[in-house]
C-alpha cells in the first residue's frame, strides 16, 4: 500500500490538532477558582461534588480550601492547605501535596468564558472563576 506525500501530510497535521493541549497562562490562572466537580472522566459522568476554592496567587502559590459539606465525615469544618506551583509550557506543574516535594502536571483540556476544565494525573476539575 502506497501513501502519497500530501495524504500522508494532511494526516499528520490532522492527528496533532487531535492531540494539542489548550495553553495556560498565568493571566489566565490568577485568582479564586471554585472546583464544581472531579471525576474521573473527560465528560464529568460519575463525577464527585465537592465544595472546594482554588485561588492562585502572583508568588507562585496557591491556596486550596475545602469546608465540611465536601466531606460528610470530616472532623473539622474546614481543610486549608497551600501548594507551590507554576506554568511551564502552557501547562500547571504544582505540588501535588503539602510538604512533599514530587509535582503534578496538569493540562487545560477545555476552556469557555469564565469555566475550564484541568485534567491532572487521573482526575478531572470542573472549574468555574469566581
Amino acid at each position: 500500500m502506497q501513501i502519497k506525500l500530501p495524504a500522508a501530510i494532511a494526516l499528520l497535521i490532522s492527528c496533532s490538532a487531535f492531540a494539542a493541549d489548550l495553553q495556560l497562562t498565568r493571566a489566565d490562572l490568577l485568582g479564586a477558582w471554585q472546583i464544581d466537580k472531579e471525576s474521573m472522566h473527560s465528560d464529568g459522568s460519575n463525577a464527585k461534588e465537592i465544595n472546594t476554592v482554588w485561588t492562585f496567587r502572583e508568588d507562585g502559590t496557591m491556596e486550596g480550601t475545602s469546608d465540611e459539606s465536601s466531606d460528610k465525615h470530616a472532623r473539622i469544618n474546614q481543610v486549608r492547605a497551600v501548594l507551590n506551583y507554576s506554568i511551564e509550557d502552557g501547562k500547571l506543574v504544582k505540588q501535588a501535596a503539602p510538604g512533599r516535594s514530587k509535582m503534578e502536571t496538569c493540562s487545560v483540556v477545555e476552556r469557555t468564558g469564565q469555566q475550564m476544565v484541568l485534567k491532572c494525573q487521573t482526575v478531572y476539575f470542573f472549574m468555574t472563576k469566581k
